[in-house]
């Protein structure tokens, strides 16, 4: 599992390495800089707050002729999930103009699948004529980009691309030219025939495969996609092969990416089926809902739930297993799957994986029926599932457990706070006290990730003064001093350099963790610690990486730096622009003395906040500018900022498939100011920064051989920052009284013999 982030208030500075099974895939870590500049702007990924729902469904309306029915309004449809009525989110009908302006509501492709193992050679030579002669109709021109797929005992063939040049995919038909392979099947050796049985059962399990292949390479993509399988399917009784909880995964997975796709399947055969392809497949439509509900419902058909027919209806598709001819069935198909309307919705939360539920939607105009996928599996991923701790506590009984742990080892100790969650705010002066009082290193690094996590709370009652708010003009006069003092003061910083000790935080790896659920065990242990030298020349700012631990295989790139000064001017910037501002929250008792605190909202349309991410899971990284929100603690006799704390809302991206995801839920921020002696004056610089981030990693899959990738649940990771050894940058001299000054020695003489060991030098 590969997770990367960066939070920056500038410059793109690009991945700073790749690693893991992906190079795509980047690990960086937050970065403050300058203004970001405009180049960077086409970077951007368009995010909203606004939403799709995060389950689509494409519905197809017809009369009782059976005829396409368009023009409907949402307000005629109903839907019901399991039964119950569902809020309808978003509507679209085909063809209408879709998010930001793309015409992604349409039939976007057709793939027709030639079936060259479940028919006979003269059955699939009949195929192969007929789907020429449909492909050069209208002198080969086809109204939508079509692919070809030819499903053989060696394997899954397909052509190069989908095109709209019917006459060049017949040719290739015709020749038995499909250059990409997607897969082979392994053939039996010479002479063996005794796993019969077996082999019906892989050349069964292939067929599924090509389906799963085909709507996993399209999952991705925008539109609705018809798949047309000429044939009859696959066998639905392979004798004494049973089912288990392998064939249940594979339902659960064939009917979600099928879904996922927005794929309809239609069938078309130009015959009767044989016996044993014809069977009652309404009969087994109904959703399967756990592994004994499969193994009882397939007595005598043990596999006819995986049926191309079953799929076919579930997925809102045609069964045409009688038509006219097969260019007739496939253009049938064509119009059917190509009039359709788009609606999303929400599914309930679950705590359950593989939760089936039933989908239906009614019209409200009599005589008409609508037809789309009949259920879905409902997984507890689709909504954050956050870690929910043991106990929630205040700082006074925390330091009362502290008090009363005295002599308790270490471990225990630890493994008390990891369970625990502050209701209010630990100051950094009591989180130093604590720290200097605790023996054992695991006690110290889960009471850091406890205080850690209280930073954007507000500090307890006895914290806060009962001094009235000063008024308005008070007010401003305040804030005057702090633009004074970004402007005036803070460019005065001279040159100097720090350390820098970053530890990284992070949820326990968990290997067989499965992409369905979260794990029970989302506390945070230490990950990764980097200390850095810091260099402040110029007012730029540049790091020199000196040591790196961690605990993991795969090292994270920690990279800090820009806040002194730049995310300052920017987060005052966003605050004081149009449609946004200051507020006064609260005086407030800091490291500082009192502290005038004030909150604020960067909801601007160009807020500074840039939140990157990586990855999606086609590999692209996510960069999007955050609104966000936060406190400004400031000294109100000076106007420098003590305490800044920032916390953003990236906001929903829209997939091409219309999949709404919220790839980053958080990317917070705390740094803490206070005064650093630097060459003898006394200087406002950060002493310490907390950044907290929740985003969805990419998690690698491997089905049916096929490789895919799918959101895994949300993780946390958080990087507590120290900031220390603050020296004045440059060279100083000084004349030392007591010592003879020896004048500067002579170089030898050319060809002369060097000076003997102890011997005074020349004069």
């Amino acid at each position: 599992m590969i997770t990367g982030r960066v939070i920056r208030f500038g410059v793109f500075l690009g991945c700073l390495g790749s690693i893991g099974i992906n190079p795509a895939f980047c690990q960086d870590e937050p970065v403050l800089s300058e203004p970001v500049p405009a180049d960077f702007k086409s970077a951007l990924t368009p995010t909203s707050n606004e939403r799709e729902g995060l389950i689509h469904l494409d519905v197809s309306v017809k009369d009782r002729n059976g005829d396409a029915r368009t023009g409907l309004s949402e307000k005629e449809f109903t839907l019901l999930d399991d039964g119950a009525p569902a809020k309808i989110l978003s509507f679209r009908a085909a063809n209408e103009a879709g998010a930001q302006g793309d015409k992604s509501e349409r039939l976007s492709e057709v793939v027709l699948v030639l079936d060259h193992v479940n028919l006979s050679d003269l059955q699939f030579s009949l195929v192969k004529r007929e789907t020429i002669k449909y492909l050069r109709r209208n002198g080969g021109r086809l109204a939508c980009p079509m692919s070809v797929y030819v499903f053989t005992i060696g394997g899954l063939y397909a052509s190069a691309i989908a095109t709209t040049d019917g006459n060049a995919l017949a040719e290739d038909i015709a020749r038995d030219r499909f250059p990409r392979s997607l897969w082979q099947i392994r053939q039996p050796r010479a002479g063996d025939i005794n796993d019969l049985n077996g082999r019906r059962y892989l050349l069964w399990d292939k067929a599924l495969q090509t389906i799963y292949t085909i709507a996993i390479e399209r999952r991705d993509k925008p539109g609705r996609k018809l798949v047309v399988w000429m044939g009859f399917g696959w066998p639905v009784n392979l004798g004494t092969q049973q089912h288990g909880d392998n064939d249940f995964y594979s339902l659960v997975e064939l009917s979600t990416r099928i879904r996922e796709a927005r794929m309809v399947i239609c069938q078309v055969t130009d015959w009767p089926d044989p016996q044993e392809f014809n069977f009652a497949y309404t009969n087994y439509v109904a959703g399967i809902r756990s592994v004994s509900e499969l193994e009882n419902s397939g007595i005598t058909r043990p596999f006819a739930h995986f049926a191309l027919q079953v799929l076919a209806i579930q997925s809102g598709g045609l069964i045409l297993d009688s038509s006219p001819d097969i260019p007739q069935g496939i253009e049938r198909c064509i119009q059917d799957a190509g009039a359709f309307y788009t609606l999303s919705f929400d599914p309930p939360h679950t705590a359950h994986v593989d939760e089936y539920h039933d989908l239906k939607v009614d019209v409200a105009s009599s005589g008409l029926s609508a037809h789309t996928t009949t259920g879905y599996y409902n997984q507890p991923v689709f909504y954050d599932e956050p870690r929910v701790p043991e106990k929630q506590i205040t700082v006074h009984e925390l330091h009362q457990m502290l008090d009363a742990a005295g002599q308790e080892r270490d471990g225990e100790l630890a493994d008390e706070l990891t369970g625990l969650e502050l209701s209010e705010r630990l100051s950094s002066m009591e989180l130093a006290d604590w720290k200097s009082r605790l023996r054992g290193k695991r006690s110290k690094t889960a009471l850091t990730a406890l205080a850690d996590g209280s930073v954007f709370f507000d500090p307890p009652p006895s914290e806060i003064p009962a001094d009235a708010a000063p008024d308005h003009e008070a007010q401003v006069q305040i804030l005057k001093r702090t633009v004074t003092y970004l402007a005036e003061v803070m460019p005065r910083l001279p040159d100097f350099f720090a350390t820098r000790t970053t530890v990284q935080f992070e949820q326990r790896s968990t290997e067989n963790q499965t992409w369905k659920t979260a794990p029970v065990d989302q506390s945070l242990r230490e990950g990764a610690t980097e200390v850095a030298t810091l260099l402040y020349r110029d007012s730029h700012e540049q790091q020199i990486v000196e040591k790196r631990k961690s605990s993991r295989s795969i090292k994270k790139n920690l990279n800090f730096i820009g806040v002194f000064g730049p995310i300052l001017y920017s987060t005052l910037r966003d605050a004081m622009s149009n449609g946004n501002g200051l507020s006064w929250s609260r005086w407030e008792r800091g490291g500082q003395g009192t502290e005038a605190v004030f909150r604020y909202n960067a909801r601007n349309q160009e807020p500074s906040f840039v939140v990157e991410n990586c990855c999606f899971r086609n590999g692209a990284m996510f960069r999007a500018r955050a609104n966000y929100h936060g406190e400004l603690a400031v000294d109100a006799a000076t106007g420098a900022i003590l305490r800044l704390t920032m916390e953003s809302d990236p906001g929903w991206v829209v997939e091409p498939d219309l999949s709404p995801i919220r790839l980053v839920k958080i990317t917070d921020m705390m740094v803490e100011f206070g005064g650093i002696e630097i060459g003898g004056k006394k200087y406002i610089c950060p002493l310490r920064s907390v950044v907290v981030s929740r985003t969805r990693p990419v998690k690698p899959l491997k089905v049916w051989d096929v490789d895919l990738a799918v959101y895994a649940p949300y993780e946390t990771l958080l990087d507590d920052i120290a900031f220390t050894n603050y020296h004045k940058f440059g060279s100083e001299a000084r004349i030392l009284p007591g010592f003879e000054v020896v004048p500067e020695a002579k170089p030898p003489a050319p060809g002369s013999a060097p000076p003997q060991k102890g011997a005074p030098p020349d004069r």
